[in-house]
């Protein structure tokens, strides 16, 4: 037995490795509600394809995700859990990506510490239980960047295959997917310079690569173009500022101090000792800080310049290199003391983060004020939710958790809806979540107040339910 686990140590410990990463990210996975973009997912995934496209053709973000979320609920159904554990097998499928692309670039103590430091991440534990495409992003752009530096290595249409297959996909999961070619033209000049390739037949490779993923973009490239146009009039992310940075970068690291000080310490170690050596070492520092920093700086300045998209979750792909590095660094030091307490360390600073993403809420708890509205709302009440921006749809959970019938649902912005959605003497829920523009909320409030009385207001995660009841009026004889 001894010597059969010496025999089959790696795999004995990668498998160790993507159970603690499967145990991490089913732990309590449908013990939270679902919040607004999770129901949006799951709502539009348990329609037909051709309604489902048709939604999707307003939206900024492509289909993939929720294609593939149509089939996982229509064998496991929709509850919660089923819901969150596509993203889940997504993100344990990342962890075995990570291991892969570690052992190619460097070697398997590289690659076993790579995959044990994004099993435990905070960061990718929390979304590899959201219902959405992050999780997916992730281990897509694992496979692209992969499968393009194993092309560099052995000029293989197979490798040449999976990259733009692998990248078209991503493009279809998430708009920020198309930072990809970006990140990934340094990339090429490095191994252009570094592996001295004549420069002439690389570049023709490399316009050829970057093309066939943008050729099988095209068949939504129109749309997603026209949904760009007109998000960017009305987008509700606010500007970012120098903080945002550095919020990203802890985020990255696992949020807490601890965890960003013994990550970035080690991966700090890590390129130092790349750039120390020449070659491959070398050429794995340049594309680690690339594949790390460019996307971030891109989606800064565009921000800035243009409309805001910034969002630390959006960039989730390019806190695979912080990993790298820092395995980089554990590896590279000399004692073996070091590296136990390196690990640990690390390991230590994640918990206190896991535990409170664990116990808190979600963003907003829909299922408690479903399960509130469905003991005390009366058959002829009239719910009205306010809807700042008109691509929101944020009647979506409520039809989730079954309190989603039109006629009786209004979806309200402005003072003139509140007139138009006449409620007779039947009794008024106003739900209000996603402010942007909270004198919207009091003028529509206000409005309210003058022909009813507010009989309950409670407060749940993310959102605010006031119960209204219409003022009796006195006649004259």
């Amino acid at each position: 037995m001894r010597g059969w686990l010496v025999r089959h140590r790696d795999g004995v410990l990668l498998a160790a490795v993507l159970s603690l990463a499967a145990g991490l990210r089913l732990h309590r996975i449908g013990f939270k509600s679902l919040w607004y973009d999770e129901a949006w997912s799951v709502t539009l995934a348990l329609k037909g394809f051709g309604t489902a496209w048709r939604e999707v053709g307003g939206q900024i973000y492509p289909p993939l995700y929720q294609f593939l979320l149509h089939f996982w609920l229509g064998i496991f159904g929709p509850s919660e859990a089923s819901a969150r554990s596509l993203s889940a097998l997504f993100g344990v499928l990342a962890v075995a990506a990570i291991y892969w692309l570690g052992r190619r670039m460097a070697d398997r103590r590289v690659a076993l510490a790579a995959a044990l430091l994004l099993a435990v991440s905070p960061f990718h534990v929390e979304y590899s239980q959201e219902a959405r495409g992050y999780s997916l992003l992730v281990l897509l752009s694992l496979l692209s960047f992969g499968s393009l530096l194993r092309w560099f290595e052995t000029r293989h249409w197979r490798h040449a295959a999976v990259h733009v297959a692998s990248t078209a996909l991503a493009f279809y999961t998430h708009p920020y997917a198309l930072l990809f070619p970006l990140v990934q033209a340094p990339i090429w000049l490095f191994h252009i310079l570094e592996r001295k390739r004549p420069a002439g037949s690389e570049v023709g490779w490399w316009e050829l690569l970057v093309l066939l993923p943008l050729i099988l973009f095209a068949p939504i490239l129109p749309v997603f173009l026209e949904a760009i146009s007109s998000v960017s009039r009305d987008f509700w992310i606010p500007r970012p500022g120098w903080g945002d940075l550095w919020q990203t970068l802890r985020t990255f690291a696992g949020q807490g101090r601890w965890a960003a000080a013994s990550l970035g310490l080690t991966a700090l170690v890590g390129v130092a000792a790349m750039l120390a050596y020449e070659g491959a070492h070398r050429f794995r520092a340049k594309l680690y800080l690339a594949w790390w920093w460019l996307p971030i700086l891109a989606a800064f300045a565009f921000s800035c310049l243009a409309f805001s998209v910034f969002q630390t979750k959006y960039l989730i792909f390019a806190s695979i290199p912080l990993y790298l590095m820092a395995a980089e660094g554990i590896v590279k030091l000399e004692l073996r003391a070091l590296k136990f307490a390196a690990i640990a360390l690390i390991l230590a600073s994640h918990v206190q983060p896991l535990l409170a993403y664990y116990r808190s809420p979600k963003i907003e708890e829909w299922r408690g004020l479903a399960e509130h509205l469905k003991r005390k709302c009366g058959k002829g009440d009239l719910i009205l939710v306010y809807e700042e921006n008109q691509y929101d749809d944020l009647w979506r959970p409520l039809s989730y958790y079954g309190q989603g019938d039109t006629a009786r649902v209004r979806t309200i912005d402005c003072v003139s809806d509140v007139r138009s959605a006449r409620a007779g003497g039947r009794n008024l829920w106003l739900i209000v979540t996603h402010v942007g523009e909270p004198d919207s909320v009091a003028s529509i409030r206000k409005r309210l107040e003058l022909r009813h009385r507010i009989v309950d207001s409670r407060e749940f995660p993310g959102i605010t339910l006031v119960r209204y009841a219409a003022k009796k009026t006195g006649h004259k004889r």
